[in-house]
C-alpha cells in the first residue's frame, strides 16, 4: 500500500500538466456559432484573463484528423480580431498562438462546423436516386414474394 506522502506526490504530478495547460490557454470566439461556406466571420482571440490578443497567429485546419486535411494561415489578429471566410464546408479547427512579453508561448483552439451556404444539388440528386433504387427494389421483391407459383 502507498503512503500518504507518495499518494500526495503522485496526485500533484498528475494534476500539474492539467493546471499548467488550463492557465496557458485562452479562448477563440466566433460571432456565429455555425459559420457558412463563403460567408465572412469575425474571430476574436482572448487570453486566459479575457483580454483581446493582438498579433496572434491564426490558422484553420479543414477536416482535422483526416488524411485529406488542409491547413490555411489566416494571418495575425489586429486588436484581438480577425476576419475569416471559410473556403470549405465541414469540420474546421481554428488555432491561435501568441507569446506575450516575458511569457511562454500560449495557444488556443476551437472546432466548428462550417455549413453549406445552400443545399448541395449533387447531394440531393444522389439522395433521390438512392431512394428510388430502394423503393423500386422493394416493390419488385414484394411482387415476387406475393405472386405465388401455380402448381396446377
Amino acid at each position: 500500500m502507498l503512503s500518504k506522502t507518495t499518494l500526495s506526490c503522485l496526485t500533484v504530478f498528475m494534476l500539474l500538466p492539467v493546471a499548467r495547460n488550463a492557465a496557458a490557454e485562452g479562448a477563440i470566439i466566433l460571432d456565429k456559432a455555425f459559420p457558412k461556406h463563403d460567408e465572412r466571420v469575425r474571430i476574436q482571440v482572448m487570453d486566459d484573463k479575457g483580454n483581446p490578443v493582438t498579433g496572434a497567429d491564426v490558422s484553420v485546419t479543414y477536416r482535422p484528423g483526416s488524411s485529406v486535411s488542409a491547413t490555411d494561415s489566416l494571418g495575425q489578429t489586429d486588436a484581438g480580431t480577425l476576419l475569416w471566410t471559410p473556403t470549405d464546408a465541414g469540420i474546421a479547427t481554428i488555432t491561435a498562438t501568441w507569446q506575450g512579453q516575458g511569457q511562454p508561448q500560449q495557444s488556443s483552439s476551437t472546432t466548428v462546423s462550417v455549413r453549406f451556404a445552400s443545399a448541395p444539388i449533387d447531394g440531393i440528386i444522389i439522395m433521390i436516386a438512392a431512394g428510388l433504387v430502394l423503393i423500386v427494389g422493394s416493390v419488385i421483391r414484394v411482387y415476387k414474394l406475393v405472386r405465388a407459383p401455380d402448381f396446377n
